[in-house]
């Protein structure tokens, strides 16, 4: 299929739920997610936001964690409860999150912000992340480093073999976003994911943040 923007991204994860969760089933960040952990309180409750097929979210349960997942596409969510039965997975989106004000302890938006088609969407998704948390919540955002000058992108990879829609960032925009939206950022870094990843791809760069509901 042809990708154009969001809309098509979403409806290609939804036909390839499947393949993509064998993809990028060894992809994760152990290291990532124990500095996430360790500001969050015992048995915390934590919205995996835009989760996929369940990988975090089972990784995030093992930590002692309580976790709820959410995405957009029905393909992806039918795969995570299909490999984890066990857990809570609820379609819905990012822009409208279906939760009650102050509900979580964390939220772990690790590489979904970036499939948003503009800023204005981001600044929408960070204010709901920042509705559900409870006072002093912490929340993760993963983001595709921009490294040229342009803002967004149709590319294909490694792990999806088709085009997908991306928007990039620059470490000082995440950081003023976030700042905007209430939260005080406690760490952010850029880097190489072949250098946190074994399997990284070399032309990959990220940039991590984590922080503070003010």
């Amino acid at each position: 299929m042809r990708i154009k923007g969001f809309q098509d991204t979403i409806a290609w994860y939804d036909q390839n739920a499947k393949h993509y969760a064998q993809v990028s089933a060894s992809t994760a960040n152990l290291e990532e997610i124990e500095q996430f952990v360790a500001l969050l309180p015992k048995e915390g409750k934590v919205l995996d936001a835009g989760c996929g097929a369940g990988r975090d979210t089972d990784l995030l349960t093992g930590k002692g964690l309580q976790l709820i997942g959410i995405d957009l596409p029905k393909g992806l969510i039918r795969e995570a409860k299909r490999q984890f039965p066990h857990l809570q997975f609820v379609e819905g989106n990012l822009l409208n999150l279906p939760f009650q004000n102050d509900f979580f302890d964390g939220v772990w938006a690790h590489a979904s912000l970036l499939h948003l088609e503009t800023v204005e969407e981001v600044t929408k998704a960070l204010q709901e992340f920042h509705r559900v948390l409870k006072k002093e919540g912490i929340l993760h955002v993963l983001v595709k480093a921009q490294s040229g000058k342009e803002k967004t992108a149709i590319v294909a990879d490694a792990y999806s073999h088709h085009d997908r829609f991306f928007q990039y960032f620059t470490q000082d925009e995440l950081k003023n976003l976030l700042q905007t939206t209430g939260f005080t950022v406690l760490q952010s870094e850029q880097y190489r994911e072949i250098d946190r990843i074994p399997t990284g791809r070399l032309e990959v760069e990220w940039i991590l943040t984590l922080s503070r509901k003010s």
